[in-house]
């Protein structure tokens, strides 16, 4: 796949499907067993945001090269189509809980929490307090992708095409750098887990990927039974060798590394059966609202719903495993109508007022 090829790649909608997935068992089951799987999903999704972004920006700056556009248009159609795509439901969510907090408190969101979580510092906030933000904790990871868009644009816009590998490997080796002294110093995974610039090297492990789709990869490295062999084991080893979380912050490259790697193998070989896999109508369009879904799941519980039917004098014994499946089906229900009224218009807009790279002014 050339890296100016501008259509959808298959299987990135079910694979977003199964990151979230993820995220969601570590969350809602609260037990050890499951702390580790959340991290792969957002190592998937790091992955996966590393390689798209770098893609578009270095197909920007060829088109910059080549006279067709602008630097500065580049970067505004860039921004402008990025922050129709995440600010809107994230403001709106934002919002909501800064009117509901006049009436009720909320576990976390009080002190500098609020701030920094609308300027995007939510990890920033958290590992230099000390102090999670309750049900806001998982905004951590939205801010580290927004912090890295603001440093990584301009960098890729301002710089020849060329160096474009150079700058993800200076991230990449960076992030590392940055773990092992922090690791040397005796830091928290915390800290550790928290600090930009290792989620910065694990966005430019996407971004080497992305890179690196113009390049033809020896076939046995994105068969199927490779790209199955990976999934494989970004599901079963957080469940087995790296379930404490201590562990797996240690290893947290290697998986990484493996989500790069099979977000690489899917975008080279879409005509496997992995991918028809990850094609599936119901993957396809939870990935589809995955954004909508990471956003809301932590906010909903089912002794919300509980307390909710009691004022209607309704009380009703649940088993306890029905309250995980009870949540997800409220979560997909709300980002599902985000992402039709809400998301998807706003989206659209934004692609209408930024066209395609025109012919730059003499």
């Amino acid at each position: 796949m050339r890296l100016d090829d501008e259509r959808r790649i298959k299987g990135f909608d079910g694979l977003r499907a199964i990151a979230f997935l993820f995220v969601f068992i570590s969350h809602k089951f609260h037990q050890g067993t499951y702390a580790s799987l959340g991290g792969d999903g957002v190592m998937l999704f790091f992955a996966l945001s590393g390689l798209l972004i770098t893609r578009i920006l270095a197909r920007t700056r060829v088109a910059v090269e080549a006279g067709e556009t602008t630097t500065l248009a580049g970067l505004g159609r860039f921004y402008l189509r990025r922050s129709a795509r995440i600010f809107p439901v994230y403001y709106a969510t934002i919002g909501f809980f800064l009117i509901a907090s006049l009436f009720v408190h909320f576990d976390g969101f009080e002190g500098g929490a609020p701030a920094a979580i609308m300027l995007y510092a939510t990890n920033i906030y958290v590992f230099t307090t000390g102090h999670w933000v309750g049900h806001f904790n998982h905004f951590w990871t939205l801010a580290i992708e927004e912090q890295f868009y603001l440093l990584f644009a301009p960098l890729l816009l301002l710089t020849p095409s060329t160096a474009a590998r150079h700058i993800c490997v200076a991230f990449v080796v960076l992030g590392l750098v940055t773990q092992a002294g922090l690791e040397w110093a005796g830091a928290s995974t915390k800290v550790i887990g928290l600090n930009p610039m290792t989620g910065f090297g694990y966005l430019a492990l996407g971004g080497l990927a992305g890179l690196n789709l113009d390049r033809r990869a020896p076939a046995w490295l994105v068969s199927m039974p490779a790209q199955a062999i990976v999934a494989l084991a970004l599901l079963i080893v957080p469940l087995t060798v790296l379930k404490d979380e201590i562990v797996w912050r240690f290893y947290a490259p290697a998986v990484s590394a493996a989500a790069a790697l099979l977000v690489f193998e899917i975008a080279e070989n879409q005509a496997s059966r992995f991918v028809a896999l990850l094609e599936t109508w119901p993957l396809r369009s939870l990935g589809r609202i995955s954004y909508g879904c990471y956003i809301f799941h932590e906010f909903i519980h089912f002794y919300n719903v509980e307390a909710a039917a009691r004022k209607f004098g309704l009380v009703f014994e649940a088993p306890d495993w029905i309250s995980a499946p009870i949540e997800l089906v409220f979560t997909i229900g709300l980002a599902t109508v985000s992402w039709r009224f809400f998301e998807r218009p706003i989206m659209a807009w934004a692609h209408r007022a930024t066209p395609k790279a025109a012919p730059a002014a003499a």
